[in-house]
């Protein structure tokens, strides 16, 4: 994925900010530097049954066009069109609960995580498939105690900064932790705690529940975006300053606003104009698409 980006410094700083919406915009309040706003451009109904498409955990765009997919109730890989229905399949045999997806272009691979077994699975075109155990990488003595098996608490998400190779992975709470890996997966190389005080805040949910559901990387605003099931909501860290804004996701059905429940994948457009989320809602799971400003 060919994104004009230089790596980021990171600074493990953090910040307050709050969570509101208006109308159709999706606004932030807060003492932040520089204000973005969201604003919902269309909702899509994606779901699609009959290929066991109806609990979609994560979403990337394609270099190609449309997105990488993965739906958590089946073994497979889907790719969308740009409206988000999916065409192209592929089996995926002895991998469920996969939790995230992520193209890396120029290492030529998909990555993916996969919640039971706390993994990263990298596949090459040629449908080679290498799996990584997170617990087990140097680095990662810190992490142990934060995944128990028996817990629907693990990986949800994964993205990859393009020039640099660094594959960040987000854990879902208790707590919540963004996690950096080499390009090569072989260790781990960062730890951090992604906490109110960064700005991870919604009216939706308290502290303690408040989760972690989707990964997406920015080249232009140099940081990520990470979607909130439990917060309805939708972050952008900053990860040079390491603060985070957060905007409560909405959508407008018949014409009426609501909040946005189950958003489990967010992407990136190509030229960073949009960002797209994607939600675990069986029959009646959706695409959003929200116009960057």
């Amino acid at each position: 994925m060919p994104l004009p980006t230089k790596s980021p410094p990171r600074k493990w700083l953090g910040a307050w900010v709050m969570l509101v919406a208006s109308a159709v915009h999706l606004l932030l309040v807060g003492p932040v530097e520089a204000e973005m706003s969201l604003s919902l451009v269309n909702s899509r109904e994606i779901a699609e049954p009959s290929i066991g498409f109806t609990e979609p955990s994560g979403l990337s765009a394609a270099d190609e066009g449309g997105f990488w997919s993965v739906s958590d109730n089946v073994t497979r890989l889907f790719r969308l069109d740009h409206k988000g229905k999916p065409g192209k399949r592929d089996d995926l045999s002895g991998e469920p609960q996969l939790e995230g997806i992520a193209e890396d272009l120029p290492r030529q691979r998909l990555l993916m995580v996969r919640e039971d077994t706390t993994e990263i699975l990298s596949l090459a075109p040629d449908g080679t498939l290498t799996r990584f155990r997170l617990l087990t990488l140097p680095g990662a003595e810190g992490l142990v105690a934060h995944f128990q098996a028996d817990e629907n608490n693990g990986l949800e998400g994964i993205t990859v900064d393009p020039e640099t190779g660094a594959v960040l992975i987000i854990k879902e709470r208790w707590p919540r932790l963004l996690i950096e890996l080499a390009p090569d997966l072989s260790r781990v190389v960062r730890i951090q705690e992604l906490s109110a005080a960064m700005g991870f805040v919604s009216a939706a949910a308290q502290d303690d529940k408040l989760d972690l559901s989707g990964l997406a990387w920015d080249a232009w605003r140099k940081g990520v975006w990470i979607t909130s099931d439990t917060g309805q909501a939708v972050f952008f860290l900053d990860l040079s300053s390491m603060t985070a804004r957060g905007w409560a996701l909405m959508d407008a059905g018949k014409k009426k606003l609501h909040p946005v429940s189950n958003a489990e994948g967010v992407a990136l457009s190509l030229d960073g104009d949009f960002l797209h989320v994607i939600t675990d809602d069986g029959k009646k799971s959706r695409l959003l698409t929200y116009r960057i400003d």
